[in-house]
């Protein structure tokens, strides 16, 4: 096993956090990874972990109370040199295709709209730790 990169879960809806962390499991041990987790239930606390922790993959609902999801990932990408930016996948509530494009247009490498099946969304975070940045996670 792999030495453990760092996952920032954030959701208003503890859970919501819960399901995410165990669902992560699957896709990391498929890909043979460690993963550790630190969860937010707001914007500025999702903020503060990405900026402390420094981590290979954020997921994060859209509607955040203090900073939304969108707000971060903006903020990110006008602070942080592109390689430095997490990959970002919102798992949100916002479930109308203009949210969507907008999500994506600002950066995301995902969108999954909630409710979503499992399996989807342990795709979506597999592709991201494949293909984006891999070599945060030492799959190369």
């Amino acid at each position: 096993m792999s030495e453990p990169r760092h996952v920032v879960v954030a959701d208003p809806d503890p859970r919501e956090r819960a399901r995410v962390q165990e669902l992560l499991r699957v896709p990391a041990e498929e890909l043979n990874l460690s993963l550790e987790v630190h969860a937010a239930s707001d914007g500025q606390v999702a903020l503060a972990l990405i900026e402390q922790r420094k981590p290979a993959l954020v997921l994060s609902e859209v509607l955040l109370e203090g900073l939304s999801g969108l707000s971060i990932l903006r903020r990110l990408r006008a602070t942080l040199p592109p390689g430095q930016v997490p990959p970002f996948v919102f798992v949100t509530t916002m479930a109308r295709e203009s949210d969507r494009y907008w999500g994506l247009r600002n950066g995301a490498h995902g969108y999954v709209m909630k409710p979503y099946e499992d399996d989807l969304l342990q795709a979506r975070i597999r592709d991201v730790l494949r293909e984006v940045q891999p070599e945060k996670f030492g799959i190369l």
